[in-house]
């Protein structure tokens, strides 16, 4: 069955057409990491995580599969008042999407399938885009192992890669269960000055990319917990210590109290690592602990990126079984009530970021890798250079 299509309004942060060289460099490096599904994840709205999704789905070289946890957004922006960025899949993308979402947005799709996942915009659906390069809305399933298995299902049907459209208050998309890569996204909009922006991005990437544990610490953790606990408390002298909780959340001042009663040095816990949970281990145990917390992955992580340098602080280490592979920055210079010169933008992010990983504007033409100068240069004087 195939839907006709509505075109697509004046939108927020559209800046301009992409710039061909950056969008080929930022997918050479996708394509050379060899990732099958990809979070593309957004600091805040109007970061230009839409951008950077039309930008992926423009490399003709991959056949595209796309979707989303829940609905990412509304229509119209409530703070500027005009049409949000729309997302215009190539002809033969396989996308899975709620019922309503194909409602609201009137995309031609030849559907495929319906899967048994219920949302409140309806059921989810898998179809293919045609050849009309019209605007859709992506909203897919509300939990992760209706993600997981959505993703599955687009790459059974053929999609060589999964781009899972994502934001950071539901960093799920970017779970090594979902994704087995992410792309950041931040912009002007993140942060009121310039100086606050830059803060939050490189909090964010603090948070994203935790180091992983040594192999000795994950064999032994593997050895406790088969049998389900939430958390595990371990000693300087190697004495293992499983706390009998059903969950960790709303759980702080219980486990910071076990940690002092037996002297541990690395706390485990299997799950979300909330906000209250972490401000309440800041708030009793004492200062400069040198504790090491570990957790499944930085998506556990369930709390505002400034409050990671308070932990760090307080010598609380954190560290994350599964890594995530985080593997480029997009930036976006757009704001209210004028954007940032791009240039200048750029540069300021470029700095405050470092050699950590590579950094793309897809629509102003600046690419920086950590093996480059940085200086931005268009991207395509960048790669000749």
């Amino acid at each position: 069955m195939s839907r006709s299509c509505a075109g697509s309004d004046v939108v927020a942060s559209d800046r301009g057409r992409l710039d061909t060289e950056t969008v080929a460099a930022l997918n050479n490096v996708i394509i050379t990491a060899a990732s099958r599904s990809l979070a593309i994840v957004g600091l805040a709205k109007n970061a230009g995580k839409t951008t950077v999704v039309n930008a992926l789905l423009s490399d003709s070289r991959r056949r595209f599969g796309l979707t989303s946890l829940g609905l990412d957004g509304e229509r119209i922006d409530h703070l500027t008042g005009l049409a949000k960025p729309s997302i215009t899949p190539p002809s033969g993308t396989l996308l899975a999407t709620t019922r309503g979402s194909l409602d609201r947005s009137g995309c031609a799709l030849e559907e495929l399938e319906e899967l048994p996942f219920a949302t409140p915009l309806g059921r989810v659906i898998i179809g293919r885009a045609d050849e009309t390069g019209e605007a859709v809305e992506i909203s897919g399933p509300t939990t992760l192992a209706e993600l997981c298995a959505t993703v599955e299902r687009l790459q059974d049907l053929g999609a060589e890669q999964v781009l899972v459209d994502g934001a950071l208050n539901r960093l799920g998309s970017a779970s090594p269960r979902v994704s087995d890569a992410t792309v950041l996204v931040t912009g002007g909009m993140v942060g009121d000055t310039l100086d606050n922006m830059l803060e939050t991005t490189v909090a964010a990437l603090d948070l994203l990319l935790l180091p992983s544990v040594e192999p000795v610490t994950r064999r032994l953790l593997a050895e406790h917990t088969v049998a389900g606990g939430r958390a595990l408390l371990f000693s300087a002298a190697g004495d293992v210590h499983k706390l009998e909780l059903t969950t960790a959340i709303g759980e702080g001042v219980t486990v910071a109290r076990e940690i002092q009663r037996v002297g541990a040095d690395t706390l485990y816990v299997d799950g979300a690592l909330t906000q209250e949970f972490v401000e309440d281990l800041v708030r009793i145990l004492p200062a400069r602990i040198e504790l090491r917390l570990i957790v499944r992955d930085a998506t556990a992580l369930i709390f505002p990126p400034s409050l990671l340098s308070r932990v760090l602080r307080r010598g609380i280490r954190l560290e994350a079984l599964v890594p995530l592979r985080v593997l480029a920055l997009a930036v976006n210079p757009f704001r209210l009530p004028h954007p940032y010169p791009p240039k200048l933008f750029f540069s300021a992010v470029a700095d405050a970021v470092g050699d950590r990983l590579p950094l793309f504007d897809v629509v102003g033409g600046f690419a920086h890798s950590p093996a480059a100068s940085a200086n931005p240069q268009p991207a395509l004087a960048e790669e000749s250079g």
